[in-house]
């Protein structure tokens, strides 16, 4: 049991687990190159320059490189701002989808459900945009220890759920569009303030439908793509522990007589399960 609490000089290194060495700290971020420039593209992510620079005199500092990096930064950032700030007046905007007119039934109902949907994003756009600006997230993806063999998984994770995403967007998007014009206003709700408290004319109605669907459905990229950056991290933490399970199982041999280091194990699983404590909070 002293051994427990006792830190391997083997794991102090930091060079790798069970004689198996770690991936360097960048090839994580870079295999999820796909889903994070589409969460770019929806103000989901980006990366706070660091406060904390290196002094002018640090002779691999590059003044060029580091200025232009800080203003593609700085860039997105404001970029997420203003889509946070419209996303939270699209939910006050749909508000106003209820009318004194409104009773219980099938479009009621509906009603709540858009009205939900929005809020849930908005709430879901509003914790990525917290987690970029305190840096949570881009230093879990840059800190995890990973083994070199989880890279190309969760590579392969990120391009298979960025394809879900944009097939989805697009066939829920067509679908929404399709409806929007086929319905004879039935759905003309989703316009508000447009049509519940101000009237359109008929010759401009098709106008506001086109350009109400595109707001209509901007949610769906958000909360798509939040979801599979949140699906690459569960798989590459499940990936990890199983790791950890694996080699545990093998130090306990037939017998099930324990022949490593039980630090080890214990620091290993301790470094995967802080990163994951981490970014949910």
């Amino acid at each position: 049991m002293a051994g427990v609490n006792e830190q391997s000089p083997k794991d102090s290194e930091d060079v790798g687990f069970c004689g198996e060495p770690f991936a360097d700290n960048s090839e994580l971020l870079s295999s999820l190159s796909p889903l994070l420039f589409c969460m770019k593209l929806f103000g989901l992510y980006f990366h706070r320059q660091d406060r904390r620079r290196r002094p002018t005199d640090d002779p691999e500092l590059n003044p060029v490189s580091t200025t232009k990096a800080g203003t593609a930064w700085n860039k997105l950032r404001v970029y997420a701002t203003v889509v946070l700030i419209l996303i939270w007046i699209n939910v006050v905007r749909n508000a106003l989808m209820f009318t004194r007119s409104d009773h219980f039934g099938a479009t009621f109902l509906l009603k709540i459900a858009v009205f939900t949907w929005f809020c849930l994003s908005a709430i879901i756009q509003t914790a990525f945009y917290f987690a970029n600006h305190t840096g949570q997230l881009v230093v879990v993806l840059l800190t995890l220890p990973v083994t070199p063999d989880c890279v190309p998984g969760a590579h392969r994770v990120a391009v298979a759920l960025t394809a879900w995403a944009w097939v989805t967007v697009i066939s829920n998007g067509t679908f929404w569009v399709y409806s929007a014009f086929t319905a004879d206003g039935k759905y003309d709700f989703y316009l508000a303030p447009l049509v519940t408290y101000i009237e359109v004319p008929d010759k401009k109605i098709t106008i506001a439908r086109l350009i109400g669907s595109a707001i209509h459905i901007s949610p769906f990229p958000c909360s798509l793509f939040a979801h599979g950056i949140t699906q690459v991290l569960v798989y590459v933490f499940y990936h990890q522990f199983g790791k950890v399970n694996k080699h545990f199982r093998r130090a306990l041999g037939k017998r099930g007589e324990f022949s490593g280091d039980l630090s080890i194990f214990r620091r290993r699983h301790s470094l995967v399960d802080e990163e994951d404590l981490d970014f949910s909070i």
